[in-house]
């Protein structure tokens, strides 16, 4: 099912899936895994692409420095500001994904913790 979330949201849930998927210590069962991997690789694009932009932002942005990386240095408050505009403008963009939300028992009672469950919030039916 297609859905609209904003860019930001999708991040948070790629990061809570992995912090799901990564977590030894969780006795989540195979099948949940499988299928939240699945969703994992559906945003992958979206996730990718925005890499690319926040490093073509730190390139903007950043200096070159002795060991030939660049960065954004801490002493450069309108970089750093200019960046966080630009990446929080990118976050706010609302984006289209094709994810099949979860039925609540497909989620609850399966091991999760709650934050993981509150990350995961936007793709659980209500």
């Amino acid at each position: 099912m297609e859905m609209k979330l904003k860019l930001g949201e999708v991040l948070n849930l790629n990061q809570t899936l992995k912090v799901i998927i990564d977590d030894t210590e969780s006795k989540i069962d195979s099948l949940l895994k499988f299928k939240l991997l699945g969703v994992m690789k559906s945003i992958e694009p979206l996730i990718q692409n925005f890499e690319i932009i926040r490093n073509e932002k730190i390139n903007e942005y950043g200096e070159k420095t002795d060991d030939g990386r660049v960065q954004i240095s801490v002493e450069n408050k309108e970089a750093i500001q200019k960046f966080n505009e630009d990446i929080n403008k990118l976050a706010n963009e609302e984006v289209s994904v094709v994810i099949t939300k979860f039925k609540p028992d497909d989620i609850f009672d399966k091991g999760l913790k709650s934050e993981y469950l509150m990350g995961l919030y936007p793709i659980i039916m209500e």
